[in-house]
């Protein structure tokens, strides 16, 4: 500087980082002694070491707010004690927790102890820290669950930092999260209920269908042996009197048509009752049955490997198709129809179709939006009936 001789300057390092630097000049050209270059060198090291701790200090503060401001708004309960078990700090979660009250205000000798409501739970506690403060190699933070009146805690313990003897413990409320456990377990055994009900309701039909397929071969059978036979035999009998009696001949030959119709009769309603072929040939055969006895021609297109179906599913499939082609007859108004059975690895695809006048899909849903009595407004009701209720 200006009217200086000679001067000094030496950096104030800290590690590798330089905090500032330290200025010396004389009026004297004469370089420095050693004496001063060695006062000169421990001023610059108690300089730096006295603002890298301030330097720390102020690191050390802003990095205690923080922390604590994560404290104070953590929903988890938080606090420290002494060695002794007295609580030093208890952010607003562990108030609450420790008093009750929302945010309440701990006495100045609140500790663990006085929190824990009858002796097995200060032994409890007791037992804890000694866990944690046990011999040199294990003290590391535990983490347990314990109950304190109607709540259920996690608790972790840990040491504080810097060998005191005081405890850092985190505790969070599982009191909801066992309630909730608790809905979602009786739900599930209800749901449990729902579908063992929902099992035996499809045992149920199942075992219904079955017996009344049996109750409907039965019918079929004796309807076509017995009743039909006898109108049969009948008939027969009928037309020998004729030439007993030539005068009644015109009405006995006109009472044995009429037997002759009600025997054509009994045998369709049998065969569709029941029809025999599906009982004696299988599922195609059945199904082309069903295709020549309806009322639109109909055609059977199958294609892939015949695989051959349980008894339910045929009759199921069977009914399915037949009362499929039903409705065609009923509300297609349509020329033709077919039914294709796609025969794979995964099962059998059965669909039936029609060239008929349809109906849009998106307004017989919405119908039921709408009320049945709107619907009677449809230009295709009788469709989205078939569909809907058959």
């Amino acid at each position: 500087m200006a009217g200086a001789g000679s001067a000094l300057l030496a950096p104030l390092r800290h590690g590798a980082d330089v905090l500032g630097w330290l200025y010396a000049d004389d009026p004297g050209t004469d370089p420095p002694p050693q004496a001063t270059l060695r006062l000169s060198r421990r001023l610059c090291e108690h300089l730096a070491d006295r603002l890298s701790r301030q330097q720390l200090a102020v690191a050390l503060a802003r990095s205690e707010a923080s922390y604590r401001q994560l404290a104070e708004s953590s929903h988890d309960a938080i606090l420290t004690t002494d060695p002794l078990g007295r609580i030093l700090y208890a952010n607003p979660a562990a108030r609450t927790l420790l008093t009750g009250e929302r945010g309440g205000t701990l006495p100045p000798d609140a500790s663990l102890l006085t929190w824990a409501a009858d002796a097995d739970q200060q032994a409890l506690w007791q037992g804890l820290a000694a866990q944690v403060r046990g011999p040199a190699g294990s003290k590391s933070p535990i983490r347990t669950e314990v109950t304190v009146g109607e709540q259920r805690l996690e608790v972790q313990l840990g040491l504080l930092s810097g060998g005191t003897g005081g405890l850092l413990i985190m505790a969070r409320d599982l009191s909801e999260h066992y309630r909730l456990l608790g809905q979602i377990s009786q739900r599930g055994q209800e749901l449990e209920a729902v579908a063992l009900r929902r099992d035996e309701l499809r045992t149920f039909l199942s075992l219904y269908t079955q017996a009344q397929e049996e109750e409907r071969r039965r019918i079929s059978r004796e309807l076509h042996d017995e009743t039909a036979q006898l109108l049969v035999a009948a008939r027969r009998k009928l037309l020998r009197l004729e030439k007993q009696a030539p005068q009644a001949a015109p009405d006995i030959t006109a009472l044995a048509d009429e037997l002759s119709e009600i025997a054509a009769g009994v045998r369709r309603f049998a065969r569709h009752l029941r029809p025999s072929v599906l009982d004696d040939l299988g599922l195609l055969p059945a199904l082309e049955w069903l295709c020549a006895q309806a009322r639109t021609p109909a055609r059977l297109e199958v294609s892939g490997d015949e695989i051959r179906l349980s008894s339910v599913q045929e009759v199921t499939l069977f009914r399915l198709v037949g009362e499929a082609l039903t409705n065609v007859d009923k509300h297609a108004g349509a020329a033709s129809a077919a039914v294709r059975v796609t025969f794979s690895a995964q099962g059998i695809h059965t669909t039936v179709s029609d060239d008929g006048q349809g109906f849009d899909p998106a307004a017989a849903q919405a119908c039921p939006l709408r009320g049945i009595w709107a619907c009677w407004a449809c230009a295709n009701v009788p469709h989205w009936l078939a569909a809907r209720w058959k």
